[in-house]
């Protein structure tokens, strides 16, 4: 995948955005000072999605957000080069039937994010500029051809909508609202369910595998059936229209939303949370500065934990048993930011079948609502398997050889070059982008088994599909878990 024969010369701007770097400081802060202490009711740990969601049903308690990275939003982050913004992660979301879970559609009015529309009796956004025309909303280029849907177009597939139809209004969000007879799907994988129903070819499946890995991380093969069916029917999306809201900058337009709501010095960026101590009927927890590599022990009564399960083992390693399992996908997301003299077409979202299986394809930021003073991005999508993990420092490693790749990939979807107009890069890097929904992974809630009930978790790493609905709905359920 990766080639060397560009690294010895920079061919692009290049900055790299991780915290591979700053998860080190837990190995290295043993040398750092303990400058303060610091008393709280709540403390949340982790500032993505499901973090923020707590945060906001505390915002009138006193508490503390700690989160890692220099930046909210986790898997939904994003930045800005100049006036243009950038996404990072999770781009966007779509609007939601009426028998999705009240409490987050409340939530997400309350906002001002969402309204009700009496006409269709569905949930549909605000900001109608964010929306995303049908006519662009996607192309798929598949090995060196354009097609309009990355499923082909084959006998079997009338039969596989049909089915996936069948299930319409009783796939909602969140996932833990779906009936107990429908949970035994979530013991068996979505391609073994499929087998006997439907009959598609090496193709169709490859199409499958694809919708799977972009949402969930993995194949058809390795989701559970109750994942892949959500998939295609937790929306009438064969019957009724689907608002596609994305906005320039991602699902931190949603961060932003909630972050304009929660007091500016409950929120800290750059922290670590290194360890979790029971300490009588309260918590003492130790965390590290990562900007002035220091130490402070905050002390507090209640925990919401929405940070990765798998530094549970390093920060309390007595319930980390109950997450041992879990899979995490590992993703990469290339800005490349184009100069005002690139113009062609655009389509949205622009999904890539190619050998290279890790890479997903990208969202062309001039399909989207954007100023005039903005520049072009095209956003990259990577997606590879938990043993590649090891990729994510031989790009950091190969930069050049990894960009000089993927910009060939993308100029073959263009037919063109786009060397010449590319004035600066990003890769972001995210080590456990999201949970895979293996099959017997849903309903696994943490908070069933937890050893503290003041310790409760947050997250689509908690038995839920890595959606956003789902991760907003996990932070409600663990402040309600406090009362």
């Amino acid at each position: 995948m990766l080639s060397k024969g560009c690294d010895d010369v920079d061919l692009y701007d290049v900055e790299f955005k991780n915290d591979m770097s700053v998860g080190h400081l837990a190995f290295e802060s043993t040398q750092f000072p303990i400058t303060g202490h610091k008393q709280t009711d709540y403390l949340v740990v982790g500032g993505g999605i499901a973090g923020m969601s707590a945060a906001y049903q505390i915002r009138n308690k006193d508490f503390l957000l700690l989160e890692l990275s220099n930046t909210l939003g986790g898997s939904s982050s994003g930045s800005t080069f100049g006036n243009t913004p950038l996404c990072h992660g999770a781009h966007y979301d779509l609007s939601y039937p009426s028998y999705y879970g009240s409490e987050v559609l409340e939530m997400l009015e309350t906002l001002n994010i969402i309204h009700f529309d009496q006409f269709t009796g569905s949930w549909k956004f605000v900001d109608k500029e964010f929306l995303i025309p049908k006519m662009i909303e996607s192309q798929t280029f598949a090995y060196g051809k354009l097609r309009a849907d990355v499923l082909p177009d084959e006998s079997g597939k009338t039969k596989f909508i049909d089915l996936m139809s069948s299930f319409f209004g009783k796939m909602p969000m969140p996932t833990r609202l779906i009936g107990q007879d429908l949970r035994v799907l979530n013991e068996i994988s979505f391609l073994d369910w499929l087998q006997g129903k439907v009959s598609v070819s090496r193709d169709f499946i490859e199409g499958l595998d694809y919708h799977m890995k972009d949402d969930y991380g993995a194949g058809s093969a390795q989701v559970s059936a109750l994942a892949g069916i959500h998939y295609f029917a937790c929306r009438p999306y064969y019957a009724k229209p689907v608002e596609l809201f994305s906005p320039p900058e991602g699902n931190l337009y949603f961060i932003r939303k909630i972050q304009q709501n929660l007091p500016e010095e409950s929120v800290l960026t750059s922290h670590l949370v290194k360890m979790i101590r029971e300490k009588a009927d309260k918590f003492e927890v130790e965390v590290v500065d990562a900007i002035n590599k220091e130490i402070s022990l905050v002390t507090c009564n209640k925990i919401i934990y929405a940070g990765h399960k798998h530094a549970l083992k390093f920060i309390y390693p007595k319930d980390y048993p109950w997450f041992f399992e879990i899979s995490y996908a590992p993703w990469v997301v290339v800005n490349i930011i184009l100069n005002k003299t690139w113009e062609s077409k655009a389509f949205w979202q622009n999904e890539l079948i190619t050998p290279d299986k890790s890479l997903l394809g990208f969202v062309d930021s001039d399909a989207q609502f954007r100023s005039k003073n903005e520049r072009r991005v095209l956003t990259v999508y990577y997606c590879f398997k938990p043993e590649e993990r090891q990729m994510m420092s031989l790009i950091e490693e190969r930069k050049n050889g990894f960009i000089d790749q993927t910009v060939k990939q993308v100029e073959g979807y263009f037919n063109r070059s786009l060397k010449n107009s590319i004035e600066k890069v990003y890769i972001k890097q995210m080590g456990h982008a999201m949970p895979i929904p293996k099959p017997g992974y849903l309903f696994k809630d943490g908070n069933n088994a937890r050893s503290n009930p003041n310790l409760v978790y947050a997250g689509v790493d908690n038995g839920r599909l890595p959606l956003l609905f789902e991760a907003i709905d996990s932070g409600i359920i663990a402040r309600n878990l406090l009362k």
